[in-house]
């Protein structure tokens, strides 16, 4: 496997599209866990929690455990102590992850003091929670962004992803936000903890050149861009930060590592 131990996956687009896995995709992880050869799936999305991300994707009957999954929020609680005080501009998935690992949620209601305001996917946004956020890292919290993704592509169209909701608050509070997801890396370094594997023995495997391929070369390691979801070849051929190998399918991917 070209010196390649373990493999990193998008999600959407790479893994699946809509409600749908992607040709090939199954029997791909399988054979991986057949093999004992170490994966990740790895994703932006800060507003699911692990369980239920893994529950989608057995539910496509794609291997999965929810060690096997890790979220830009959960990039967020590797990287902060417990006992940090949080306030939160994310939906109730998020909040739960970072409490299981030790995380102070506070609501905006109370007086505490706050130590991160960590900004996400937020269906339920409004001016007050928006004011909130403000206020709090105007007074001294950290900001946090567990991703700026602009877009999320839903069935009947397009929704704001959490990008929008972090240029808002950078806009209104003139400060740059921290960000974890990718293409940043600490989620690749906090994949890389939770595989015990050296950057230059991992791939990400995904469809995105501007999150998957760009985040493997900030992180030192291979990369895989796979033609099932938003890119092109000739977009790889022709991008800053080209991938290591272009694949069209699961079909190639499989010839490409073990070929």
């Amino acid at each position: 496997m070209h010196n390649i131990s373990a493999l990193l996956f998008d999600l959407d687009g790479t893994v699946y599209r809509g409600t749908d896995a992607i040709p090939g995709a199954s029997d791909f992880i399988a054979r991986l866990k057949e093999r004992n050869i170490p994966f990740l799936f790895v994703t932006n999305r800060g507003n699911r929690h692990p369980s239920a991300v893994a529950d989608q994707l057995i539910s496509m009957d794609i291997p999965c455990s929810e060690d096997d999954v890790l979220t830009s929020a959960q990039a967020v609680a590797m990287g902060l102590p417990p006992g940090t005080k949080i306030y939160c501009l994310g939906e109730e998935p998020l909040k739960e992850t970072l409490r299981e690992a030790g995380m102070v949620i506070v609501d905006s209601s109370t007086d505490h003091e706050i130590d991160a305001v960590v900004v996400s996917y937020d269906r339920g946004i409004n001016y007050e929670k928006l004011s909130h956020a403000l206020r709090f890292i105007d007074r001294g919290a950290r900001f946090i962004a567990t991703n700026t993704d602009r877009l999320i592509t839903v069935e009947d169209g397009i929704l704001p992803e959490a990008g929008p909701l972090v240029a808002a608050v950078q806009a209104a509070t003139n400060k740059e936000p921290e960000i974890f997801g990718k293409p940043e890396k600490p989620i690749m370094d906090a994949a890389l903890k939770r595989l015990e594997k050296p950057a230059n023995q991992c791939a990400i495997i995904g469809d995105n050149l501007f999150t998957d391929i760009l985040a493997g070369h900030k992180a030192g390691m291979k990369s895989i861009l796979i033609l099932t979801g938003v890119a092109s070849r000739k977009d790889g051929e022709h991008a800053e930060y080209k991938p290591t190998w272009i694949a069209e399918d699961y079909k190639d991917l499989t010839e490409i590592l073990f070929g």
